[in-house]
């Protein structure tokens, strides 16, 4: 329970941050509002994965190289935490689709999905946490689950169009890790928030 309190804290300030900025930066665009609702309800899902997964920031890199690289080593004896992966991941697989044209496509998605996994477990050498070969594939199978939901959505509401570019995705995850690595942490510490 702790863990969900702190995730959430951690998310609530990096929206603090993020959702003057996404305003600045669609101000420009017709339905204003709601493409910065939708910047924030997807960096504020990314920010809680950060938060989650004990990414490194500037107040804390430290080098820890726990490594393991045996495929499906332990996934099923701790299947909570396979599971947990998995549902990790699901809201990417679930939004990408929703967000942007591109990733209607399957393969991008889960490419997509496949790589911000290996990065958050790359970023993990510089942290307390393992890497581990298994959340790389619990986490791809997550986000291939979140994009069939999408499907599902898409073939309820066919009206639903995607409107954002592949650049905007990426934007939005560059400022948001940015916001967690860089300020996040200093404005935890001012609101008295511990992380």
């Amino acid at each position: 329970m702790h863990r969900i309190s702190s995730m959430c804290l951690e998310a609530g300030v990096a929206a603090l941050i993020l959702f003057p900025i996404f305003l600045a930066l669609n101000w420009r665009k017709a339905c204003c509002l709601r493409r910065t609702a939708e910047c924030v309800v997807f960096s504020v899902y990314l920010a809680a994965v950060d938060a989650v997964v004990g990414l490194p920031n500037v107040t804390y890199v430290r080098f820890d190289l726990n490594l393991n690289l045996m495929p499906f080593a332990y996934m099923f004896s701790d299947a909570t935490t396979s599971l947990l992966n998995v549902a990790l991941f699901l809201p990417l697989g679930f939004l990408l689709p929703i967000l942007c044209q591109k990733f209607r496509k399957l393969h991008w998605t889960v490419l997509f999905g496949f790589c911000a996994s290996l990065l958050i477990e790359l970023l993990q050498i510089f942290t307390f946490r393992a890497t581990d070969v298994n959340d790389l594939i619990t986490n791809t199978v997550g986000t291939i689950l979140g994009w069939c939901a999408a499907r599902v959505v898409f073939w309820l509401f066919p009206g639903i169009t995607p409107k954002w570019s592949l650049r905007e995705v990426f934007l939005v995850c560059f400022l948001t890790l940015g916001v967690m690595f860089f300020l996040q942490p200093f404005l935890a510490r001012t609101l008295g928030i511990p992380i």
